[in-house]
């Protein structure tokens, strides 16, 4: 591999054409204001981008709907499936709120890696969960001031991390108090770091166990990022320590609560996916593709 590019160095910015560090600096607090209220009681559905923050607020809604209000975010390619979700939200909703890209969204969000944030932060707000959704900023902030590229690598846990995995695989490992953060961590891997990582299943011990059984060289490039810290996580760690390179654990600094931490832990790491894109020499803006792809599907 040829010589890698100093992290430290600012004219390294240059090469980022999109401006996504400028996104990720700004991005607590930047998303889209309700301007109005919300017959209650709210549900959510999520399809694309919008698929995880969906996943987070149903914790915060309850399971049935009674002619309130259905927020669809619909941050993904349609393709035949939104058409259908719209019917059956209007069937039992008195309103229906659209939120995504498209020509059918009420609240216009661009398609972008940062967009399940503000996804999130605009439904906290419309169903009446300001305060949390201020938690969630403050656990932002606090990581914001440790990540941004001013601040040494040596100092810079996302910098730190992003030289740990080169020529490395991440395998998710995550508490149970973070809903789906696997899945999520490999969604912003691949957009910004533009490299795969492993999202096991739910409650994946028999996973760890028994998946590199056959083939133990299979697990010479995996790192596991350990995600929290509970009786599973723990558990975890001390299988993989005998199935992968290396393991490493990383806990939220300073979030309240669930929420939060999630965030704390998914805004974290996706500065350590823009560190590797740089470190691989690609642009971590999203790929032209994928944006000629969304146009034709809309």
């Amino acid at each position: 591999m040829d010589a890698l590019p100093n992290l430290d160095d600012p004219n390294l910015y240059r090469e980022d054409k999109s401006g996504l560090y400028k996104d990720l600096a700004k991005l607590p607090g930047d998303y889209p204001r309700p301007s109005e209220g919300y017959p209650a009681p709210y549900g959510v559905i999520g399809l694309g981008e919008g698929w995880w923050p969906a996943e987070l607020l149903r914790s915060r809604l309850p399971d049935t709907l009674a002619r309130g209000t259905t927020f669809v975010l619909a941050g993904g390619f349609g393709l035949g499936r939104l058409e259908g979700l719209l019917t059956a939200a209007r069937a039992e909703s008195q309103r229906v709120v659209v939120l995504g890209p498209g020509t059918e969204a009420e609240v216009k969000l661009p398609a972008h890696p940062l967009a399940p944030y503000r996804y999130l932060r605009f439904v906290l707000d419309a169903i009446g969960e300001g305060a949390l959704g201020e938690a969630v900023d403050r656990a932002l902030a606090a990581e914001l001031a440790a990540l941004r590229p001013e601040v040494p690598t040596e100092n810079n846990p996302a910098k730190l991390l992003a030289w740990g995995l080169i020529e490395r695989v991440p395998l998710w490992v995550a508490s149970d108090r973070y809903p789906m953060l696997p899945q999520a961590l490999q969604q912003v891997f691949a957009r910004i770091g533009k490299s795969l990582s492993i999202a096991p299943p739910p409650g994946a011990l028999e996973f760890f166990i028994t998946a590199l059984e056959a083939r133990h060289e299979q697990g010479d490039p995996l790192t596991a990022l350990v995600l929290g810290d509970d009786a599973y996580t723990r558990l975890a760690e001390e299988v993989l320590k005998t199935r992968v390179a290396e393991v490493e654990k990383i806990e939220p600094q300073g979030a309240e609560g669930p929420i939060p931490e999630a965030l704390a832990l998914w805004y974290r790491l996706a500065w350590t996916a823009y560190y590797l894109a740089l470190l691989y020499k690609k642009d971590p803006g999203d790929h032209a593709v994928l944006t000629k792809l969304r146009e034709a599907a809309e």
